[in-house]
Order: C-alpha cells, then sequence, then structure tokens
C-alpha cells in the first residue's frame, strides 16, 4: 500500500550501496517488468471500499481479461512492443479453481466462467501472463518453514498444470521493506534462484546493493532491492519517466542488461490501453537509447545476471522486516492461525498426512492470506477522536464500522481453511484440540490456596527455584542444569504495558521517514487526548499455590493489576492478568491471560519482558521460518529491534547450551539494548551488536501504526474478547 507523499526525503541518510549507475548507453537489453501492486484488501479501487472480494473481482471481472485483450491488440496490430503481464500465484490459482459461495462482508465472488477461463488460460500458455515464484505479496517471518515451503508450492503446481519448466524462479515482494535471511534454504530448497523486493516509499530502504548474492547458511540466491518504491508508476512522457528513470532501473557498470518496472500502484491493474504501453516504450527508449527493449520476465533477467553472478558482492547478513511490528496488532488471529499453522506442519513431519493432499492444499491456499502484508482498510479517516469517551462514540460511525468488518473478514481465511479439513482426520482433530488450548478463562482457585508470604522461594524440581518481585517479575530463576541464576534484577518474565504520543512518531520519522512517511503517527492524539509516553506498571494483588503442592514441583499462580487504574480507564491497559508458572524438568510452562482490556486508538503495546544474567560464550538467536537467526547481524537500515519468530528466542552457546524463551502463540519479539528497552518501533536503524543486546520482549500487542494493521483491540463484542491468553515456556538446556 503506498502511504507517502511523494515529497523529497526529508531526512539525510547515508544508504551504501544505494548509489545507482545512471550511465545506460552501454545497455543493449532492457527487460521490462509490466506489473501492479497486489493488496489483498485495503485500497486502491474507489470509489468502491477495498473489502477483499471487491479487490478480487476488480482482478477477476476487470484486470485478467484486460490484460490478455492488451497483448492480443499488440499482436494484432504488429507492434513491435510486447506486453507481458506478471501477476501472483495466488490470485491465478483463486481463479482458475474459483471457490463458490466463496463470501466475505456478505460480499460474492463472482467467479470466471468457463469460457472466461480459457481464453485467460491460452493466453498463459502464449506468454503473455506470468507469474513470481511467491503467493502474493508476504512477510515470511510471520510464517513457519513448512507453511512458507508449501506456499511456495503455488508457483510450482501452476508450472506443472501449464507445463513451464523455470531455470530462475524469482520471489518478488513489494511494499513490505525486507524478509528475513532465513527463507534463503526454503528458496534454494524449491529451486528458487531470485528475490526482487520493492520497498515503499515512505520506508528506509535497508542498505543493500542493487543488485547481490545473498548468503545463509551455506545457501543463496541472487536479489535486488528497489529503495523508494515498487518502484513508483510510470510518468507521462519521455520527459518526466517517473518510475521507468533509468535511476529506477537495475543497471550494473559492465552488463548489457536491464531491469525496469512499469509498475502500476495499489491495485491499479495492468495499464488502461495499448497508448500507456506505447508510453512506457517511448519513455525506456528516451532513457536507453541503444537498448533493445522487450516486455520480459524476472526469469528471463536473472539467467542474464547468472552469467556473472560470480562478480556480484556477497551479503551475509539479515536484513528483517521493519513493518513486522504489526503482526502484533491482532493477538487472537495470530494465536489462532498459528495453532492451524503448527497442526498441519506436526500431522505432516509426524507422517500423519501429506502435504500433497488436495484438502491440505486447499486450506494452505486460504491460510497464507493471514500472513499476507495487507490486514485492513487504509484508516478511519479521523484525527479527533481520540480518548476513550470519544472514540467510543465514534466508534458508530461507517469509518470505523467498515475498518472493524475489514479486519473481521481477514479473520475468516483461519475458519474457511479450518472447513477444507473438516473431513480430514487426526488432522482436524488435532486443529481443534489446539484452538481449545487457547481459550482465556478465569482461573479456577479451588485448586490453590493463598500465599502469604510473597517473598518466598519456591523449591521445584532437580533444584530449581523461583521467587517473585511485587511486580511479578522473576527475582531468582535459579537453573541447576546450567548452574546458573538468571534473574539478577533487571526485567525477567516482567509484564509492561507502555502507552505512547506523538513524540515517539516525530522521533521515528526523524530517523525512519525516506519520501514522505509510511503512516506512522497518530495525528492530533497528543492535542486532544494528551497522551502520556510511559511504561505502566502492574503489582501483585494475590499470589496462589496449587494443592496439594507435593515436594519438589512449583504450580505458582500470580493476580496482577496495573498500580494506576488510570492506565486501564484512559488507555488500554487490561484490569486484570493472570500468570501461572508451572515447573517440569528443565525448565517452566508460563500461563499469561489478560482480562478486560479497554479498547483505545491511543498507541499503546503488551510486553512480556526478559533481561537474563549475562554470560561469556552466550549469544542471542531468533527461530525464524525455522532457522536460528543472528540478531546482532543485521544489516544498516535492516530491522535491528523487531522480529517475527516462529518458535521462540534462544539465549545459547555453540552446542545450543543456555536459556530457551519459547512460545506457541506470539509471532513478535522486541529487543532491548543498554541504550533502548524493549520497544515495537523499529528505531534506530543502526545495527547493533550481541554486546550490545540485554533483552527480549514478547510483544503481545501494539498499535503504533495507523494504517493497514488493527487500530483498535479488542475490535468486536464478542465471547472473552477482550481477554487473550497466551503460552510460554521456559527452557533450560544442557546438550
Amino acid at each position: 500500500m503506498d502511504v507517502s507523499c511523494n515529497t523529497q526525503k526529508n531526512i539525510a541518510l547515508f544508504i551504501q550501496g544505494l548509489k545507482f549507475n545512471t550511465d545506460a548507453d552501454n545497455v543493449k537489453y532492457v527487460h521490462v517488468i509490466f506489473m501492479n501492486h497486489l493488496d489483498v484488501g485495503y485500497d486502491g479501487i474507489s470509489p468502491e471500499i477495498g473489502f477483499i472480494n471487491n479487490i478480487l473481482n476488480r482482478y477477476f471481472n476487470e484486470y485478467f481479461p484486460r490484460a490478455v485483450n492488451l497483448s492480443e491488440q499488440l499482436r494484432a496490430g504488429e507492434y513491435v512492443e510486447n506486453f507481458v503481464y506478471t501477476t501472483h500465484p495466488w490470485l491465478v490459482s483463486l481463479y482458475l479453481d474459483c471457490p463458490e459461495h466463496f463470501r466475505l462482508s456478505d460480499i460474492p465472488l463472482l467467479c470466471p466462467n468457463q469460457t472466461e477461463k480459457e481464453y485467460f488460460e491460452a493466453a498463459i500458455r502464449r506468454g503473455d501472463i506470468t507469474w513470481h515464484a511467491g503467493p502474493m505479496n508476504m512477510q515470511p517471518e510471520n510464517m513457519n518453514e513448512i507453511l512458507f515451503q508449501m506456499s511456495l508450492n503455488m508457483s510450482f503446481e501452476l508450472d506443472k498444470k501449464f507445463n513451464f519448466q523455470r531455470s530462475f524462479p524469482t520471489l518478488s515482494q513489494r511494499d513490505v521493506p525486507g524478509l528475513t535471511q532465513a527463507v534463503i534454504p526454503s528458496l534454494v530448497q524449491r529451486g528458487i534462484a531470485a528475490v526482487s523486493v520493492g520497498v515503499n516509499p515512505g520506508t528506509s530502504p535497508p542498505a543493500v546493493p542493487p543488485l547481490f548474492r545473498w548468503n545463509f547458511e551455506g545457501k543463496e540466491v541472487m536479489a535486488t532491492w528497489h529503495p523508494g518504491g515498487y518502484p513508483l508508476g510510470p510518468g507521462p512522457n519521455p520527459a518526466r519517466p517517473g518510475g521507468l528513470s533509468t535511476k529506477d532501473c537495475v543497471v550494473i557498470p559492465g552488463f548489457e542488461h536491464a531491469l525496469c518496472y512499469a509498475f502500476i500502484q495499489d491495485n491499479g491493474g495492468p495499464p488502461i490501453d495499448v497508448l500507456e504501453i506505447l508510453s512506457n516504450y517511448e519513455i525506456l527508449r528516451k532513457e536507453f537509447p541503444n537498448a533493445k527493449i522487450k516486455g520480459s520476465t524476472f526469469e528471463e533477467y536473472f539467467a542474464e545476471v547468472n552469467k556473472i553472478r560470480d562478480s556480484l558482492p556477497v551479503i551475509k547478513q539479515e536484513v528483517g522486516d521493519t513493518w513486522i511490528q504489526g503482526i502484533a496488532s491482532d493477538p487472537y488471529k495470530m494465536a489462532n492461525y498459528r495453532a492451524v499453522s503448527e497442526a498441519i506442519t506436526e500431522c505432516v513431519m509426524a507422517g500423519l498426512c501429506k502435504a500433497s493432499d488436495p484438502r491440505i492444499v486447499s486450506a494452505c491456499r486460504l491460510l497464507v492470506k493471514l500472513p499476507e502484508h495487507t490486514w485492513g482498510l487504509p484508516s478511519v479517516s479521523d484525527n479527533v477522536n481520540w480518548s476513550n469517551p470519544q472514540f467510543n462514540k465514534a466508534r458508530l460511525g461507517d469509518h470505523y464500522v467498515n475498518c472493524e468488518k475489514a479486519w473481521q473478514e481477514q479473520r475468516e481465511f483461519i475458519w474457511m481453511a479450518i472447513d477444507q479439513l473438516r473431513d480430514m482426520e487426526p488432522l482436524y482433530q488435532m486443529i481443534q484440540q489446539a484452538l481449545s488450548k487457547l481459550l482465556p478463562r478465569e482461573p479456577n482457585l479451588r485448586e490453590y490456596e493463598i500465599v502469604s508470604d510473597m517473598s518466598k522461594t519456591f523449591k521445584c524440581e532437580d533444584g530449581m527455584a523461583i521467587r517473585f518481585g511485587k511486580d511479578g517479575s522473576l527475582q531468582s530463576l535459579y537453573d541447576p542444569y546450567n548452574k546458573m541464576e538468571w534473574a539478577t534484577g533487571a526485567p525477567l518474565g516482567q509484564f509492561l504495558y507502555v502507552t505512547y504520543n506523538e513524540t515517539n512518531f516525530v522521533d521515528m520519522a526523524k530517523q525512519y521517514n525516506y519520501y514522505g512517511g509510511a503512516g506512522y503517527n497518530k495525528k492530533n492524539s497528543t492535542k486532544n487526548a494528551h497522551p502520556e509516553s510511559r511504561p505502566w506498571f502492574a503489582v501483585v494483588s494475590k499470589m496462589y499455590q496449587a494443592k496439594p503442592s507435593g515436594p519438589g514441583t512449583c504450580d505458582i499462580l500470580l493476580k496482577l493489576v496495573m498500580a494506576e487504574p488510570k492506565s486501564h480507564s484512559w488507555y488500554g491497559a487490561p484490569q486484570s492478568v493472570w500468570i501461572n508458572y508451572k515447573s517440569r524438568a528443565k525448565g517452566f510452562d508460563v500461563t499469561l491471560q489478560w482480562m478486560n482490556k479497554t479498547p483505545t486508538r491511543l498507541p499503546e503495546s503488551i510486553m512480556y519482558y526478559f533481561s537474563p544474567a549475562q554470560k561469556k560464550g552466550l549469544e542471542w538467536r531468533l527461530s525464524k521460518v525455522g532457522h536460528l537467526v543472528d540478531p546482532g547481524n543485521v544489516i544498516l537500515n535492516g530491522s535491528q529491534y523487531v522480529h517475527g519468530v516462529d518458535y521462540g528466542v534462544y539465549y545459547i552457546n555453540n552446542f545450543g547450551q543456555g536459556l530457551q524463551l519459547l512460545t506457541p502463540d506470539v509471532p513478535l519479539v522486541s529487543i532491548a539494548t543498554k541504550q533502548r528497552p524493549p520497544s515495537p518501533f523499529p528505531v534506530p536503524l543502526k545495527p547493533i551488536s550481541q554486546n550490545d543486546i540485554t533483552g527480549v520482549a514478547f510483544n503481545l500487542y501494539n498499535n503504533i501504526w495507523d494504517t493497514n494493521y488493527i487500530l483498535w483491540y479488542p475490535y468486536h463484542d464478542g465471547l472473552n474478547s477482550s481477554d487473550f491468553k497466551a503460552r510460554f515456556q521456559i527452557k533450560f538446556y544442557v546438550p
């Protein structure tokens, strides 16, 4: 989604590797990718509202037929110019295998008839319609490895259907500024040769070269990043080339091939007519006067790049995704999505079901909508009603109601995916069991007895011990296996609620904005509601232990309340928080439940924070897409502080020994350093080292972005909607 203004970059950043060669005289071949940006939901189809089926219907009934017609018109007119429309496998799959009775927000999906599908398939066979290797514009950090790999199957299944043999399949990602290096092994395993990324124009682009080899764990892909747009759209004429300018193309000194993008913006579809295509060609003839220009594909371009592969620079650093903080904005959706994903993974890995089963294929086609980068409509277009009383009245208005409908229809993809598996056992039962464990409920206190001395140390299995502070954090966490006291007085297992105001967004803009901004603001909120930028602390109101509590076992229950009630009434803190620590061999199972959270538009964050004792020889690792990634090895302008995780965080040595902090339910972690407490904000953008890192916080919820993601939570009034449950594991690991 393009949420920026086309203004001059308002901060001066030195970004290594982003100096483009603009001497185009030596270019002999220009590969043009004709494409438009896909947001599955959001905007770009005015005056219609960007609900999902409104957008899909626009593609199915207008854009796809128009793309086919444009290619045929050029061919029939015997033009030298050609047109190849690149789109997304997810869209093509849905178009050719269109589900009946597919209704969202009471809008039906209008499927093509057989004649229309045959017309489209003929264009595919002629090469007029093609697709990239990824399903659509994803945030891969929000996927486990099995689901990510299954999402890549869509393009390969389409290739198989049409007997295509691609030597250099390429994954395209637009808008989202980056992705994790942890995908590289899966890409290489599936034969995907390259990655092409176009960064939202309002977002600081990662400091990578224009064209490079991206290496991780001895595997590598070719990669290109475009800063400042997908790029932006083509200009109207050669004097104003827009996104077809030489600087927007991939031009490498001494290399005869250039890659350019005739890229139309959010859900804009293919060019309107042949004249628009001819104008694109005319612009490029001026930009590259000695070149042959043709509508091309990513595969054709990277087939040429592969010939000079050894001369490309090698990058071994993580890039990450500075937008990833938004995935914590709907905790309920993410916990349920992760439960379904993990159940499918367990079923496949145990050999109880096959990833190729048509029912799983169908379910995953729906499930991958959850990690797609679009989560709803642009905003509520209200910069006045910020305080909770104002918000509760304004919430009845159309903009608010439509936003909530859009968020709700995104959730529907979970239930539609599960429906595809109803007759598939044991998987369906595995999913139901997993979902049932997510239901929050007040603890049954009849199973517990009150602890009068809340400062006591509890002795657990094998000499493990825990003690709690007044805020519910761990004052002692003794690990007999590593002979380590992990608590040092720094926050460890601390429930943390933080509110923000416009000073935080001004600070972020200074460090982050590129062309304009990417929608990180809460405009006029300080003036109209006077929010404070500060942490709010909880206190233990009651402590319980299970009865009867056998020797050597611990089952401790804490009830926390906010020390200042204003955090619940004026902001969005929960009324109470229950945290249960239950010992087991080599660690603890932890359940954190918040109850009666207040919905608010004001910026806020809820975290569960760990800052363990530092130990020589241990380093932090993050589990992403099935691989461990070093958060101290992130490139300039990459995501230093916010990361999506599949299983959790590790503080370990080279043999895996140390402390593991795991969660099946929470997808986001925030890095804390000596200078910066944990926060959902992705700035600063300068690299940090392992020596800088002091801890991590699981970010259970935040709403700092004022577009695309969820803006307040809870956003509906269903049963337990203001409650949430998250599970964690503290593991002491010795090989």
